[in-house]
């Protein structure tokens, strides 16, 4: 299966995939601890959003400089944020009420499927968007 995947992707793709995947599953523990820590104290929707956000900083540091190795931009910083956004509220918000509300399963249970499913939205959205910004940069003109 390994041996698909190479074929399938450069081997710069390769790198950076595993990259995300080391950022993400760093990123994962900070947003899980912190939402299963508020969740003690708050609705789950407040321990989904206050995880998520903290995060967010993080993730967003270590996909532009190490996974990436685009650097800071405005149109990077837009493009993360907003895909992030549409992460956590049309993906991790839909996902958690339809789990929690509508399929009954407890918050902490399905936190998981949840993240899972998000974790590879996230990911292509995210590698879209940095492609497409890496792309717009690099046909600007320099004066």
């Amino acid at each position: 299966m390994v041996n698909k995947i190479k074929k399938l992707l450069s081997q710069k793709e390769v790198q950076q995939f595993i990259r995300f995947c080391i950022v993400g599953g760093t990123c994962a523990m900070i947003d899980a601890a912190v939402f299963y820590v508020v969740r003690l104290f708050a609705p789950y929707q407040v321990a989904l959003v206050s995880g998520y956000l903290i995060s967010l900083g993080v993730n967003y540091l270590l996909t532009v400089y190490w996974t990436f190795k685009t650097g800071s931009s405005v149109k990077s910083l837009v493009g993360i944020i907003g895909a992030h956004m549409f992460n956590l509220f049309v993906m991790r918000m839909g996902l958690m009420w339809l789990f929690v509300e509508v399929l009954g399963l407890s918050d902490s249970i399905a936190y998981l499927p949840m993240a899972a499913i998000s974790a590879v939205t996230n990911y292509l959205v995210i590698r879209t968007v940095v492609k497409y910004s890496k792309r717009k940069n690099s046909q600007t003109p320099t004066t």
